[in-house]
Formats: structure tokens, sequence, C-alpha cells
């Protein structure tokens, strides 16, 4: 949570984003606007952070600031009415009930609380918007995830495309991304592939089970292509993907585009991205970097 004037402490927006990976649940950033014809401008402010790993944006428009200068029971206890949660994450400073203790400001209003402290520990210019966004579009996706807690993620829709991976024995998933994304420089990447549908089975697939993926950003040197693309190639697995909705989670970069000379040459290096993201996704398994 935060208010309008302090998107600044991206530090809390991090802590909230892996909370909520951890919990398996949507991130939610809540922000407070002074008054009700203050939302919009706090709402288009706040929205850039979307594409960092924020699911959604929910503006409330206060009459006044929360009581005691903070978060208190009766506060918290009135925005998770409108907004049910199942953990909030707050700044430590702002925690004022119960002496500031948040484990009780949580048994007192039924949601786990965590409080964080903005300041925190790490380098200053790694809890920037800023630091984060210019490693992603550099492909350096680990220091990324290094500075946030958790996997830089995408959420979109699967697309019809041009059909050139299935052809070519590898069947992407052409993916059609929600606004304000913030997509990694050119590149195959390790990551995982989840469809956002728990209910959801078709083939050797199921809703919200996560798959390892190799994952290409570029513009299809090889065939001269002119937009850019996101298609995740999921492993070992098959199903009609189309329309689902979906998320990608980016573990490590394995190499940069290249353009080849033959379909033979392509197909080969593809085999290769495919062992080096098994690779790679096998030793982010013990570490942090898994998400």
């Amino acid at each position: 949570m935060s208010d309008g004037s302090q998107l600044g402490g991206d530090r809390l927006v991090w802590s909230g984003v892996a909370e909520a990976r951890r919990l398996g649940v949507a991130c939610v950033l809540l922000l407070l606007a002074p008054s009700p014809a203050e939302a919009t401008a706090v709402e288009d402010a706040g929205r850039p952070l979307a594409g960092l790993g924020v699911d959604a944006i929910c503006v409330q428009p206060l009459a006044g600031p929360p009581a005691g200068g903070g978060w208190d029971e009766s506060t918290v206890a009135t925005l998770v009415a409108r907004l049910p949660a199942v953990a909030l994450v707050l700044d430590s400073a702002a925690v004022v009930g119960g002496g500031g203790d948040p484990a009780e400001l949580g048994r007192r209003t039924g949601v786990a609380v965590r409080a964080v402290d903005p300041s925190g520990q790490r380098q200053p210019d790694r809890l920037s918007a800023a630091y984060v966004r210019e490693r992603l579009l550099a492909g350096d996706v680990a220091a990324a995830t290094e500075a946030v807690g958790c996997p830089h993620r995408l959420a979109g829709v699967v697309v019809h495309g041009e059909g050139r991976g299935r052809g070519l024995g590898f069947p992407t998933a052409n993916l059609a991304l929600a606004e304000h994304s913030v997509v990694p420089g050119d590149g195959i990447y390790a990551g995982w592939f989840t469809v956002v549908d728990r209910s959801w089975s078709d083939g050797d697939m199921t809703g919200g089970v996560r798959y390892p993926a190799a994952i290409s950003i570029s513009r299809n040197p090889t065939f001269a292509g002119r937009q850019r693309t996101v298609e995740p190639y999921v492993l070992d697995v098959s199903a009609d993907l189309y329309g689902q909705a979906v998320t990608t989670d980016f573990v490590e970069r394995v190499r940069v585009p290249e353009r080849f000379d033959s379909i033979e040459e392509l197909i080969a290096t593809m085999r290769r991205d495919v062992e080096d993201v098994r690779s790679v996704l096998r030793a982010a398994r013990g570490s942090r970097r898994l998400g």
C-alpha cells in the first residue's frame, strides 16, 4: 500500500510483488488518493509500476489521512472490507495500531500484515524502478530478480502468430501482452509458463501449473521479421493454448538473437537452446531465482 505521494518507495512495491508470488495470489497495488478529485492523477502516476510485477492497481480516495497518520485497526479493516485480501504489505513506519506491531494489527483485522522498511539494506540505486527497468531492457533479468526478490513476469493472452515455430518442430505461444508491460531485451530466455485459469486443462497441460519454457523475444531475424514478438516454447507438453491468459516468469537469458543462413542451422541452435534452458532451470530450483 502507498499513497500517491510516495511512489518512490519501490522496495515496498517489490516486497508486495514477492509476497504475492510466494502466496500464489495476485498483487494489487493500493494507492491512496488525498481526495476523489485526485484519484485519476494518482492512478496515472502509478501505472508504470504495473509493468514491473504488479497485477492490478486500485485507487482508494480518502477524505483525510489514515487515523493517527498511519495504518491502524480501523483503517485496515475498512480497506480490507472493500478490497478482500489475504495479506497486506505496509510501510513499517506507518503501522500505528497495537504499538506498531504488524502481527498484532494482523490478528485484530484478520489479515496477514507484513511491515517493510522502505529504506531497506540494499544499495539505493537497486531499490528504484528505473534500475530494474534498465536491467530488464538490457536483458539482465537475473539482476532484476535479485533487486526485486522474484522473477520478472509478463502477462498476456495467447494469440495466433505466423506459425513458423510449429513448422520447425518448436510450437510457440505468441503473446499479446498486457498494457504497460516491460519487455526484456531481445534474446532467448529460460523461464516458466503458467495458464492463469486453474480450472482449465487441455492435452498435457493444466491451469495453475508452472511449466519450463524457452522464451524468445525478437523480431525473428532469420525470417526478416519486423514486429517484435514474445513467444514461449513450453517444454515437453502440448496443448491448445489459444485464447488463454498466461504468465511467463523470466529466470536467465541464455543467448542473444542471431540470423542463421539455413533452417537446419536454426533448428540445431534451437535444440541447444532447449538443453541450455533445462540446465538453467535445474540450477535455479535450489536458488532464490526460482521465485
